[in-house]
C-alpha cells in the first residue's frame, strides 16, 4: 500500500511540473504580446498522514498541490501609470495644438504676418516722399493686397483646423464608446471563465490594456467586485457596472455651429462643465478628450453684424464665449477656448489695422479722379454693406448757398458707410477695394487732404505712419473703446507691430510650457512603465530557468514513477 500511496504522491509532482511547464512556454509564447503580463504558478504542500503509535509519530506528506496561477502585476503601478497618462494624454494634444497654430502663423522664418506687416510698412515709407508716384501708389496698393491675402489664409486655416479638431473629436468619442464596450465584454468573460474554475489571466490582460487606453482619453476610476468583474467610472460618472452601461453621444455645442460636444447616452448631460480654470493645480488638466474640446472651442470666431444704419444686430464672438471662467481673464492659463483665443487676437490685429487705413485714407484722389473723395482702402468680401458706396454724392460748387449742408450730409453718409463695412473686415472677409485694383485705379487711393490743393500733399501718409507707430489701447471692441470686461485679454498699449510681436511671444511662451510638460510626464510614465515591466514583464531567461527548474522536477517524479513501477512489477510477478 505504502508503494501505491508513493505513486499518487509522485504524480501530483508530475502534474504540478507539467502545469509549470505550461504556464512557463506559455509566457515565452507571449513575449512580444502587448499587455500580456508575467504568470506564475503558486504551489503548496498536500496534507500530511501522521504514521506511528505511542508518541512516536510521523508525517509523511501526500505530494504537492497546485494553487493558482497568477500574474505579477502592481495594482498601484498601474493606477499611477492610469493617471500620468492621462495627464499626458491632456498635454500631448495641447502641445500639438501649439505647433499647428505656429504652422500656420509660419513664424519667423516662412513667408509670416510680420514680414508682409514691415513691408507694408516700407511702401508706405516709400509713397511718404512722393505720395503722387505711380510706382509708390502701386506697390503700397500691393502691399497691403498681399497681407490680407495672408490674413485670409490664416484665418481659414485656424478654422480647418477647429474643422479637423471636430472630426479628431468624434473620433475619439467612438474610440472611447468601443474601449468602454470591450471593459464590460471583458468583465463577462473574464466572470464565467473563473466561476467554472478556469485561468482568466489573458482576459485580465486584454481588460487592463483597455484600462491604458482609455486612460489616455479621460479621467477613470474603477474597482472589482467579488464576482471578477470591475466597476469603471470615467469622469466621475459609472459607465460599467455588471450589466449597466453608458455609452457617450454626440450634440451640437451650440446653435448654428458645425461642432459637436460628448453628452452621456442615459442622461443626456454634459460630460464636460467647462465653467472653471483648466490647470494642474486643480488637479482636472487629465485627457485626450477635455484638451481636444479646450483647443477647438465650440463654435468659429464671428464678427459683429450692423444694420444699415450701423447698429449691431448681432454680436460676434465676444471675449466671455472663449472664456470659461467669467470671472477672469482669457489670458489666465487653462482659462480659454485655445484656437477662438488666438484667432480672435488676431482678428482685432488685422481689423484695427485695416480700420485705421481706412478712417486715415479719406482724402481724395488724384489724377483722374482729383477733386472726388477717395475709397475706402479695404472692404469686405462678404457684407449685408452697399458695394461700391452709393452714399450722397460730394458737393463741389462751395459757393453753393447750401454746400456746407451738403457736405456734412455727404461725410456724415460715408463715416456710416465706413462704419458699417469697418465691423466686417476681419481676417476671411477683407479685400483690397476692387476700385484700386482696376486700371488706374490706383488715383483712387485717398491721399489728398481736401484742405491742400495739392497732389503731392503727403499728410494722409504721414498720417498712417504715425498712427501705426502710435501705442493704442488693446483689445477694443467693435467702436473702438477699451472693454471693461473681466474676460478680456490683459490690457496692453502698443503699437500695431508690438501687439503681434507679444501676439506671437505669447504663444511661443505658452508652447514652451507645454513642450516641458509633455517632457516632464513623458519621463514620467515611461519610468512607471518601466516598473510594470520590472515587475511583470517576461523575461526570457527567466523563463529558460523556470523552464529547467519544472524539467528536473518533472524527469525527477518520472523517475521515481518508473522505479517504483520496476520495484511492484518484481514483487507482484516474480517473487
Amino acid at each position: 500500500m505504502s508503494s501505491i500511496a508513493s505513486i499518487g504522491r509522485m504524480v501530483s509532482g508530475l502534474s504540478a511540473a507539467q502545469k509549470g511547464l505550461q504556464v512557463t512556454g506559455h509566457n515565452i509564447s507571449n513575449v512580444n504580446t502587448q499587455g500580456y503580463i508575467r504568470q506564475q504558478l503558486l504551489q503548496h504542500e498536500s496534507s500530511y498522514l501522521n504514521i506511528g503509535s505511542n508518541g512516536r509519530l510521523m508525517q509523511v506528506g501526500l505530494g504537492v498541490t497546485p494553487t493558482e496561477i497568477r500574474q505579477i502585476r502592481s495594482e498601484l503601478a498601474d493606477r499611477r501609470f492610469r493617471t500620468e497618462n492621462g495627464i499626458l494624454g491632456f498635454y500631448q494634444a495641447q502641445n500639438a495644438s501649439i505647433q499647428e497654430i505656429e504652422a500656420i502663423l509660419d513664424e519667423p522664418y516662412g513667408e509670416s504676418i510680420s514680414k508682409m506687416l514691415g513691408n507694408l510698412w516700407a511702401q508706405a515709407q516709400k509713397l511718404n516722399t512722393n505720395p503722387d508716384g505711380v510706382e509708390e501708389r502701386l506697390s503700397f496698393i500691393q502691399a497691403a493686397n498681399v497681407l490680407v491675402k495672408k490674413a485670409n489664409h490664416i484665418a481659414d486655416s485656424f478654422m480647418t483646423y477647429q474643422d479637423n479638431l471636430n472630426s479628431e473629436v468624434i473620433k475619439s468619442v467612438d474610440r472611447i464608446n468601443e474601449l468602454i464596450r470591450g471593459v464590460y465584454e471583458h468583465n463577462e468573460k473574464i466572470a464565467l471563465s473563473e466561476i467554472n474554475g478556469d485561468n482568466a489571466n489573458d482576459y485580465r490582460d486584454q481588460r487592463n490594456l483597455l484600462l491604458d487606453e482609455l486612460s489616455g482619453f479621460m479621467e477613470i476610476d474603477y474597482y472589482e467586485e467579488a464576482d471578477s468583474r470591475i466597476v469603471l467610472k470615467a469622469e466621475g460618472r459609472t459607465v460599467v457596472d455588471k450589466q449597466f452601461v453608458t455609452l457617450l453621444e454626440l450634440k451640437q455645442t451650440v446653435d448654428n455651429s458645425p461642432f459637436v460636444k460628448p453628452i452621456w447616452s442615459n442622461t443626456k448631460e454634459d460630460v464636460y462643465n467647462f465653467n472653471k480654470v483648466i490647470s494642474a493645480a486643480k488637479e482636472n488638466d487629465t485627457g485626450k478628450l477635455k484638451s481636444l474640446l479646450l483647443i477647438r472651442g465650440d463654435e468659429y470666431v464671428r464678427a459683429d453684424q450692423l444694420d444699415a444704419s450701423g447698429a449691431i444686430v448681432k454680436y460676434g464672438t465676444s471675449w466671455s464665449d472663449i472664456a470659461l471662467n467669467d470671472n477672469y481673464s482669457v489670458d489666465v492659463p487653462g482659462n480659454s477656448y485655445f484656437v477662438p483665443k488666438i484667432h480672435k487676437k488676431f482678428n482685432e490685429l488685422i481689423n484695427e489695422l485695416t480700420t485705421m487705413a481706412n478712417a486715415l485714407f479719406d482724402g481724395d484722389g488724384i489724377g483722374i479722379h482729383e477733386g472726388l473723395k477717395g475709397v475706402p482702402m479695404f472692404v469686405p468680401i462678404k457684407t449685408p454693406a452697399d458695394y461700391p458706396y452709393t452714399g450722397a454724392p460730394k458737393p463741389t460748387d462751395p459757393t453753393d448757398p447750401g454746400y456746407q449742408a451738403a457736405y456734412k450730409t455727404y461725410v456724415d453718409e460715408y463715416n456710416a458707410y465706413l462704419k458699417k463695412i469697418n465691423s466686417y473686415l476681419v481676417p476671411g472677409n477683407i479685400r483690397i477695394n476692387p476700385d484700386l485694383m482696376e486700371n488706374g485705379g490706383y488715383n483712387r487711393l485717398g491721399t489728398v487732404d481736401p484742405t491742400y490743393l495739392d497732389q503731392g500733399n503727403n499728410s494722409k501718409v504721414t498720417e498712417f505712419l504715425a498712427g501705426w507707430s502710435t501705442n493704442r489701447d488693446w483689445p477694443k471692441d467693435a467702436q473702438g473703446s477699451t472693454v471693461s470686461d473681466p474676460t478680456r485679454p490683459y490690457a496692453k498699449k502698443v503699437s500695431i507691430m508690438g501687439f503681434y510681436a507679444e501676439f506671437v511671444t505669447d504663444i511661443g511662451l505658452e508652447g514652451s510650457g507645454y513642450k516641458n510638460k509633455v517632457s516632464e510626464k513623458q519621463t514620467t510614465v515611461v519610468n512607471i512603465e518601466n516598473e510594470r515591466q520590472s515587475i511583470g514583464g517576461v523575461s526570457q531567461d527567466e523563463e529558460f530557468t523556470s523552464m529547467l527548474k519544472y524539467q528536473y522536477a518533472y524527469n525527477a517524479s518520472a523517475r521515481m514513477i518508473t522505479m517504483l513501477d520496476s520495484m511492484m512489477d518484481t514483487i507482484i510477478n516474480k517473487m
